[in-house]
């Protein structure tokens, strides 16, 4: 199918003009910490941005790359390549999210 069918066809139904969006995500990890039983979940909430018109969706990636761009260029990641797990440290990472008003909350239970 050609690129222009296909966006012809697919762009109406993908397309929300009016809706305004959140994002959700929840991570939960177990494993141990200090040799005990840990469970951490982390969740992320976002929401439409009424003052700028960004969606959530747009917050959310737009501004988690703009946060490692800024990161590197700062030097604050280590130079070369490798998986954003390890190479970008998380607590920094968090902090600049909350910054830009999107909301983080971390829980951390011990067995």
């Amino acid at each position: 199918m050609p690129r222009h069918v296909f966006h012809a066809l697919f762009e109406p139904k993908v397309t929300f003009n009016d809706d305004k969006d959140m994002v959700i995500v929840r991570v939960k990890a177990t494993g141990k910490k200090d040799g005990r039983e840990a469970e951490v979940v982390v969740e992320v909430i976002d929401y439409f941005d009424e003052h700028t018109g960004f969606t959530a969706m747009e917050r959310c990636t737009g501004w988690s790359a703009a946060i490692v761009a800024e990161m590197m260029a700062r030097g604050d990641t280590p130079r070369g390549a490798g998986g954003v797990e390890t190479k970008v440290p998380a607590g920094l990472f968090v902090d600049e999210l909350r910054r830009r008003g999107i909301g983080v909350a971390e829980e951390v239970t011990l067995e």
